[in-house]
């Protein structure tokens, strides 16, 4: 198929896609016919910017933050890691099309909510997708020859599970162009941080006590502050409260987050008789960084850094709380994971037979990091 019919099926999947199931910035970025056409499907709380350009989004809103930089300077108290300065990062839209795969986004309309409205919007999409692109695509290739690019998905977060129960109600026959199924940071098996950050939020961060971290200010600054050596350790105990209430990126409170806890009815329900694709393969990586912002006592000229969240420090003092390891599954997100999701937690069932690939990232950090964009390139052309 020439460039500009394909272009032709693109637009007009776009635009009969976005008013038929009004999702008014889904877009179709064409790339080369015969390369692979990318559905993204983004997280919970997330919108398709997250994709296309995350570090234009206010960081209170995303929580991805530059952890290779210190406060600005001027920052006086408590400070903490920087955003990412425009442009120093590449998102997954412009990595993908620039390496001339066509893309297709759009954001979720219910994203923190229950996940059956995002499943329905997702499968919606999908079966579009084959009706307006890939069956005219392959009527063209029946009298001219060539051949059907492949659809894949690529999913950040809760947007696998998603994904995964779209898969589900469509059926092979449903996608029968799909190929491959990309996760990355998703929580296949649920995640306990919704439910430990909004214990720790109401109840347990009372049993910290954070101020022991004041050895760590030199003699002299310590002495300085003095007094208010104590308001500053308050602060600090509110920042952690609030971060750990943030390791999606969005607020992690709502029922969408209740949906992820490993043991809920969703959770359950969605491996009931679920089955992989024949023909479809299945990858998933995951981040293994806990830590998504640090904390800096900024006074007289001095930045000292405080605490990491999540830093084995922290980790370690909250496992000691009675019965803690038990009700939040050993503290895996932020033990040994992306401070959302753990290592274990976020590998395929084991039906699927998918590699699991681990990189040096946090939850959020997965939408901008080159090293894991260049590795799921690699899977996708392979």
């Amino acid at each position: 198929m020439d460039q500009a019919t394909f272009e032709g099926l693109l637009a007009d999947f776009q635009q009969q896609c976005s008013s038929a199931h009004n999702l008014p910035d889904l877009t179709a970025l064409a790339g080369h016919p015969d390369a692979p056409v990318i559905v993204l499907i983004h997280g919970i709380g997330g919108n398709a910017r997250h994709w296309a350009d995350p570090v234009s989004i206010d960081a209170s809103s995303t929580w991805l933050f530059d952890m290779n930089k210190q406060p600005s300077s001027g920052t006086q108290g408590i400070g903490s890691s920087p955003p990412y300065d425009e442009g120093s990062v590449t998102s997954w839209t412009t990595f993908l099309h620039d390496n001339g795969c066509n893309v297709i986004t759009w954001s979720l309309t219910h994203p923190d909510d229950l996940i059956q409205p995002s499943v329905q919007e997702a499968a919606d999409v999908l079966t579009d997708l084959e009706q307006r692109v890939f069956v005219p695509f392959a009527q063209d290739v029946a009298t001219n020859g060539g051949d059907v690019p492949p659809l894949i998905i690529l999913c950040h977060s809760r947007g696998g599970l998603v994904t995964r129960g779209a898969l589900k109600q469509l059926g092979a026959g449903g996608v029968p162009h799909l190929r491959k199924v990309i996760t990355l940071c998703t929580p296949h098996s649920g995640s306990y941080m919704p439910r430990l950050a909004n214990d720790y939020n109401t109840a347990l961060s009372n049993n910290l006590d954070l101020s022991s971290l004041a050895h760590n200010l030199p003699g002299p600054l310590r002495h300085m502050i003095g007094d208010h050596i104590t308001p500053i350790f308050n602060e600090l105990a509110n920042r952690v409260r609030e971060a750990l209430l943030h390791t999606f990126g969005t607020l992690s409170q709502g029922p969408g987050f209740m949906e992820l806890d490993p043991e809920s009815d969703m959770m359950r329900s969605l491996v009931q008789d679920e089955q992989p694709l024949p023909g479809v393969q299945y990858y998933g990586f995951a981040g293994s960084r806990p830590a998504f912002i640090q904390f800096f006592l900024c006074e007289f000229g001095h930045t000292v850094h405080l605490l990491e969240t999540a830093s084995p420090w922290l980790v370690e003092q909250i496992a000691k709380i009675p019965g803690i390891g038990g009700n939040f599954g050993g503290l895996e997100e932020l033990a040994q994971g992306d401070s959302a999701v753990g290592l274990s937690r976020s590998q395929w069932p084991a039906a699927f037979g998918a590699p699991h690939q681990v990189f040096p990232v946090n939850h959020m950090q997965a939408l901008v990091d080159s090293p894991l964009q260049n590795a799921v390139l690699e899977t996708i052309r392979a």
